[in-house]
């Protein structure tokens, strides 16, 4: 794997229950940990995005709020038949903390997952496949929004 993210969950059942059935990850493996409780989950996004969800290490439940200032940005790609509008819907049905698809000036829809220890995740899915890096950055620019992202 040339790029994962390891992210530490008070509870990996209930963390990998919804990446996969909330958010559409892929299980890879169980790793057992201490007593054959589960001690490390695999999770896939698709090929090269990939999460690894563990358990604090001494067991202790880490101090709120988690991954203040870090966001995990994933590409919908086919997920949800690439339809980013479908994948709010079935997340927001499922109770999840979601916001969006909010068009950014950067030539994509977001939506954001907070997940249920907090960390930030970012869904993406073009606006226009059309258009290309050069027009996009002119277009911010013009309406300048350059510098100061919504």
């Amino acid at each position: 794997m040339p790029f994962f993210a390891n992210l530490i969950v008070d509870n990996l059942e209930n963390s990998s229950k919804f990446y996969q059935e909330v958010l559409g990850f892929q299980h890879i493996f169980t790793m057992p940990g201490p007593g054959s409780e589960p001690g490390l989950i695999h999770l896939r996004w698709m090929k090269y995005a990939d999460l690894l969800i563990t358990k604090p290490v001494d067991g202790k439940s880490l101090v709120e709020p988690r991954g203040v200032g870090v966001a995990l940005n994933f590409q919908l790609f086919d997920h949800f038949g690439g339809d980013i509008h479908a994948f709010a819907e079935h997340v927001r049905r499922s109770g999840a903390d979601i916001t969006g698809p909010v068009e950014q000036p950067w030539n994509v829809y977001e939506v954001k997952v907070i997940d249920p220890d907090g960390y930030q995740l970012i869904f993406t899915q073009p606006v226009n496949t059309e258009l290309h890096f050069d027009e996009m950055l002119e277009r911010v620019v013009k309406k300048g929004d350059a510098g100061n992202p919504k």
